[in-house]
């Protein structure tokens, strides 16, 4: 009898011991995202120390390829000093921001008036004369804070030629995509605490991220339309689109045209977020490119060289496990210079 008391005693300990736990991270990420959420009221309001204060000294970071570096957070001040000098109305504003442990994914919409020269050192000493135009470019962020709530890793995805392109730093690049656009859509909404409490006792948050397992074990460049609802809303290029699953479908000759070339390409899930029905992951993709290609009439002969690039994806699902809304953000600089059709960075 003592026996089977000292067991279900132990069962309830650990029981009780595992809610804690859980619970204690749930708290952490709420902390996280909160601490994000306020910088960036602050940074909107003039105070841009804010977002430097978030950062640990030193922190790991991609610089606009998929490997991570130690860098301070005055690497980072310099180039926020430029754009802000150039577009002194610069704001920042989070679109998706979600968080589970010690990471919070965000898509963040950034906006500002190009009035001021713009100057920078890796671009060159000369400054870019302003054009006085509206700039607006979208960047995906990967965070994860340590015990004291201040940023010590961080994976940085967004195609920065966009932003240039509107400056007029390099020929414009006109964004498009699939879809019907929709107007006035409303976008992503903070869940409310009973929200956020339904969905995590549900068992999205432990179904969801696996949905982005399944996608990656069909293969790069494989008609990935049944694991949206048809149509579903993506994001991006400046708006919303209603995407059937027959252009969802369409879309896969691009990476079916990569995996001509890189047979051998593989994908890993870096980094998973998962909070409520939303869910976020960081792809890096690596491939040998062994296999000459016709890339939109562009012939490419094969290198032999390994490829790596990164893409990041926001999702929220329906109650059947797919996808009904989407963030897509990634630097293909890495891509196209492997591919030879961009000269490596400096030259």
């Amino acid at each position: 009898m003592k026996q089977m008391i000292r067991l279900i005693l132990i069962f309830v300990l650990l029981t009780v011991s595992g809610f804690l736990s859980l619970s204690a991270q749930e708290d952490n990420a709420q902390r996280n995202k909160q601490i994000y959420l306020d910088v960036a009221t602050q940074y909107n309001a003039g105070n841009r120390e804010a977002f430097f204060n978030m950062i640990a000294d030193p922190f790991m970071m991609n610089q606009g390829d998929t490997v991570l570096a130690q860098m301070s957070p005055d690497d980072v001040w310099g180039y926020d000093n430029a754009l802000a000098a150039a577009m002194p109305d610069i704001q920042m504003n989070p679109t998706v921001a979600i968080a589970q442990g010690d990471w919070v994914a965000v898509h963040v919409t950034w906006t500002g008036t190009f009035t001021e020269p713009f100057s920078f050192a890796p671009f060159g000493p000369d400054a870019f004369p302003p054009n006085n135009q509206a700039i607006t470019w979208t960047e995906m962020t990967f965070l994860r804070f340590n015990a004291e709530g201040l940023v010590d890793v961080a994976w940085l995805l967004g195609e920065p030629t966009l932003m240039f392109g509107q400056m007029g730093m390099f020929p414009p690049s006109e964004g498009t995509r699939s879809g019907t656009p929709i107007e006035g859509a409303a976008g992503y909404q903070t869940l409310s605490a009973n929200e956020l409490a339904a969905t995590f006792t549900s068992g999205m948050e432990a179904r969801n991220p696996g949905v982005f397992g399944e996608m990656i074990g069909r293969g790069f460049g494989d008609d990935s339309s049944g694991f949206y609802t048809d149509p579903y809303v993506a994001w991006g290029f400046g708006g919303a689109y209603s995407v059937t699953a027959a252009q969802t479908a369409e879309e896969a000759a691009f990476p079916a045209m990569l995996a001509a070339a890189m047979p051998d390409v593989a994908m890993e899930q870096t980094v998973t977020v998962a909070e409520g029905d939303w869910a976020a992951t960081l792809i890096t993709l690596s491939g040998t490119f062994t296999e000459d290609i016709n890339f939109f009439g562009m012939p490419l002969t094969a290198t032999g060289e390994t490829i790596t690039w990164q893409f990041g994806a926001i999702d929220r699902f329906d109650a059947d496990g797919k996808i009904v809304e989407e963030w897509i953000e990634g630097d293909a600089t890495p891509l196209l210079i492997g591919l030879g059709i961009m000269p490596p960075m400096g030259q």
